[in-house]
């Protein structure tokens, strides 16, 4: 296998939470590639959609939340409280899945954020700081700590794999659990930081593969681009303290930071000799999670066989997950097919992505419509693109927010537009033309799935058919929608700093486009069958912990772009004519 080429990379793509499915990529010396005996999956509502897919394993649990401490910390937790009660709906919960999974021959997996503990539980620990932080070097954390795993692997004799995360933690407080990442502890990553975080490894594999035989995934990510995920040096440190790996496997995003474009393959892949599973995402949080079709096919196939030839160990497919709101999906369809097209690479990475395509248009649409959706899906990927990024920034802002999340979950944020603007200014006639591109491949989606209109119907009905198309108008007014905002304002703030009277005037018409861009998409899209939830301009995320003001939102920002043209317009109309008066 050959590396990437630095092209291949600005176009890699991923996103978000617990999600997915485990298959795995073994590079044979010859012939196909073959799966991995493990297939894990997580996300699915129903349990028999694994068996549909291939898997041989579930994660359906949270270590963290189904241990009552009763032995390890008696009464912290008493009886009939609210804490005691969200703990026993949610054993009783799992136990119905786990029954199900084993009856199924599914092997059960458990996952956790760390460090978390119920919060009478974390009460009874001493603090380094009176704050609520965790002292590592005490003994009572580390007994109570063990304890959460032994409880719950003893209790479940049929777990057979254990992750954990600790780049992010949301321990649910609002339902009586405390959690900390080991870089919020320790204060970054300082000597105290790769002190926790081995400990922290070190402890877990001991209970969970030395005591009770299970395997151990440790997710490496974290938030950013200097951390465990991302950072080659803080990585090597990490392992480099691990003096015993036995039974430990990584799990690593196939991106070097989070699911965007213009990514990096992530360097710590095949780095450091311990087992690696490769994370992607099929639902994808930063390009409309299914709301319209969003093809992965193409650029994941050049990141599993990458991936292969640097020896991984697996795919972790996220099939669902990941981000705080929506678009909300009347229909998965577009994310069966990502799940689809992903599981089918992982098990060989040398299948060819418009084939794969084919393959599924052919189930989901009829094989006389095959060609044309086929066709219309190669070309969805490059439409997200250049809708939802701007490549004339994030060429140069590679890794973290290389669009400055201009889009995420279901919000487009205005805020960042300036930014983006100076970071772009250079290349404005890449921007314009990018835009503009995006809305002419929606276009021409729309075009190729409606051709096929006859034979989908009568393959598959008439609902099919019009809910996918609905889904096509959709992806098609958005990036009327965003291309007309990013020309309009990109065109207003080179105005502002040059006062061209041309840029004034493409300002103008592109405004002008976007606010009926804008009452079309919130007005026709919802009446549409089966068409997700919408975008929203907004600044924020809808993520519980995040209070940033909306102020300076898309809306805002486009109309007070247009009332200042207007005005300046008036203002130049006065002028002109108090000379014609004075001429005459």
């Amino acid at each position: 296998m050959i590396a990437l080429t630095n092209q291949m990379r600005r176009r890699i793509a991923v996103g978000g939470m617990i999600a997915a499915g485990l298959l795995a990529l073994t590079a044979g010396a010859a012939g196909p590639l073959q799966p991995m005996e493990l297939r894990l999956g997580s996300g699915e509502k129903s349990i028999e959609r694994y068996q549909e897919y291939g898997y041989n394993a579930a994660i359906i649990g949270d270590v963290t939340q189904l241990a009552t401490f009763d032995a390890a910390c008696p009464g912290a937790i008493p009886a009939e409280s609210d804490l005691r009660n969200r703990i026993e709906r949610q054993r009783k919960k799992f136990q119905k899945d786990y029954d199900r999974a084993n009856a199924l021959g599914l092997a059960v997996g458990l996952l956790t954020d760390e460090v978390s503990l119920p919060t009478p539980v974390w009460k009874q620990l001493p603090s380094t700081d009176g704050n609520g932080g965790i002292d590592f070097d005490s003994p009572a954390f580390w007994n109570l700590y063990r304890a959460k795993y032994r409880e719950v692997l003893r209790a479940y004799p049929r777990v057979a794999y254990v992750v954990v995360r600790t780049g992010e933690n949301y321990s649910h407080a609002e339902e009586g659990f405390t959690g900390h990442t080991v870089s919020d502890l320790s204060g970054g990553y300082d000597d105290a930081y790769f002190r926790h975080m081995t400990r922290l490894i070190e402890e877990t594999r001991k209970v969970v593969v030395d005591e009770f035989g299970r395997s151990l995934i440790w997710r490496t990510w974290d938030l950013g681009n200097d951390g465990f995920h991302a950072n080659p040096k803080v990585y090597d440190r990490v392992l480099a303290g691990l003096t015993n790996r036995t039974g430990l496997v990584f799990a690593i995003k196939h991106t070097q930071t989070d699911f965007w474009r213009y990514n990096d393959f992530n360097p710590m892949i095949g780095r450091g000799g311990v087992p690696a599973v490769v994370e992607f995402q099929c639902a994808r949080e930063y390009e409309g999670k299914g709301a319209f079709p969003n093809y992965v096919g193409s650029f994941f196939a050049e990141d599993m066989r990458h991936a292969a030839a640097l020896g991984a160990k697996g795919a972790w497919i996220w099939d669902f997950g990941g981000g705080w709101g929506g678009p909300f999906l009347k229909s998965d369809r577009w994310v069966r097919l990502n799940v689809f097209a992903t599981t089918q690479l992982a098990q060989n990475p040398d299948l060819s992505p418009r084939a794969i395509a084919q393959e599924w248009a052919a189930k989901e649409f009829g094989a006389k419509a095959a060609t044309n959706v086929a066709e219309m899906l190669m070309l969805s990927s490059e439409c997200v693109r250049k809708c939802m990024y701007i490549e004339a920034y994030a060429r140069d802002h590679k890794g973290w927010k290389p669009s400055l999340n201009l889009m995420r979950d279901d919000i487009i944020r205005g805020v960042v537009l300036k930014e983006l603007y100076d970071g772009s200014k250079q290349s404005l006639p890449e921007v314009f033309a990018e835009k503009s591109e995006a809305v002419a491949l929606a276009g021409k989606m729309r075009s190729l799935f409606e051709a096929s209109r006859d034979d989908i119907v009568a393959a598959r009905g008439k609902q099919t058919y019009e809910e996918s198309l609905s889904s096509l108008i959709y992806l098609q007014n958005l990036t009327g929608v965003v291309g007309h905002c990013v020309n309009g304002m990109f065109a207003y703030c080179q105005w502002q700093e040059t006062s061209d009277p041309a840029a004034a005037a493409k300002a103008r018409v592109e405004l002008q486009a976007w606010s009926g861009a804008w009452t079309n998409y919130q007005t026709e899209v919802p009446k549409l069958p089966g068409a997700a939830s919408l975008y929203h301009s907004l600044n924020r995320t809808q993520n519980p912990g995040d209070h940033n003001v909306d102020k300076g939102t898309m809306v805002e920002l486009c109309e007070d772009a247009l009332h200042k043209l207007a005005t300046a317009d008036a203002g130049r109309a006065s002028v002109q004519a108090q000379n014609a008066a004075v001429q005459n």
